[in-house]
């Protein structure tokens, strides 16, 4: 078993794509973080490191990632081959601060970083990932959605840089240029009510025929009314309707956003924790 890392992510996709696909759903994250890179759609300056794991005959046996200036994030990974990986994450990245993944294996990994950098962790939060089984509209809610357009790129930032400070995220926040492009893109959505934006869903570029819902956010003032739930059953028809399979993550700590997503069709698959390290 050999570990290897790269900042290219054009040739980290064509070694790992085939490992990826045989359980696309796990690897959302990774996936789209190596789309991004490809297409460019990650913020400028910063650095980042895809890791495998290959076994003897050289086959692709495991995944990670550090993207973007955030912490690592795991994907399936050889039980053997997390002390490894954290290991050389710490001599390839030891500004890194923190650990996602699977819980036990971001258990496992954050146990070895700290053994490693003599640091403690802490946990920060668990999210469960829902894929969208058959999907429900809620009843008849207030206003519509429209896609965000470039007038609405400064509230888009504006609402995902609150949602982080809520949900108590690590940094960075999404970089308005980020933002921009992604909203170009045509990925965010907005709910109206009397032509005001109330709501925020968002979704990830599809990779393989699987498209992440997310951010998902409505200003504190703003909720109890459906909004949320109501735009997110909306694009998740959209992008059911153009033939993609859908997923998102739920912060288990929000009891509302897991009931309001199992309501309208969505089914738990794995839960994930994340980890800091101080």
């Amino acid at each position: 078993m050999r570990i290897e890392i790269t900042e290219d992510a054009v040739a980290y996709r064509a070694a790992t794509e085939s490992f990826l696909s045989r359980d696309l759903l796990r690897h959302t994250v990774i996936a789209t973080g190596i789309a991004n890179h490809v297409e460019r759609r990650q913020a400028a300056g910063v650095r980042s490191r895809f890791l495998s794991v290959r076994a003897a005959d050289g086959a692709v046996v495991g995944v990670a990632m550090r993207a973007g200036g955030r912490e690592v994030y795991l994907g399936e990974l050889p039980t053997p081959s997390l002390r490894p990986v954290a290991e050389a994450f710490a001599a390839a990245a030891p500004d890194n601060s923190g650990v996602e993944g699977i819980v036990a294996d971001a258990e496992a990994f954050a146990e070895h970083w700290c053994a490693l950098r003599g640091t403690e962790r802490r946990e920060l939060f668990r999210t469960r990932l829902f894929r969208l089984g058959e999907l429900r509209f809620p009843a008849a809610v207030e206003g519509g959605p429209r896609r965000a357009m470039g007038r609405d790129v400064a509230l888009c930032v504006e609402w995902s840089e609150a949602m982080h400070i809520e949900s108590a995220l690590p940094p960075p926040f999404p970089s308005p240029s980020v933002v921009r492009g992604r909203v170009a893109a045509g990925r965010w959505w907005l709910w109206e009510v009397g032509g005001r934006p109330v709501s925020l869903v968002a979704h990830q570029v599809p990779v393989g025929g699987l498209a992440r819902i997310g951010p998902v956010y409505t200003p504190p003032a703003e909720r109890g009314h459906g909004y949320a739930s109501a735009l997110t059953a909306h694009v998740s028809h959209t992008l059911r309707r153009n033939g993609l399979d859908v997923c998102l993550f739920a912060d288990l700590a929000n009891p509302t956003s897991n009931k309001i997503y199992r309501a309208i069709g969505y089914e738990a698959v794995h839960e994930f924790a994340n980890y800091v390290f101080e």
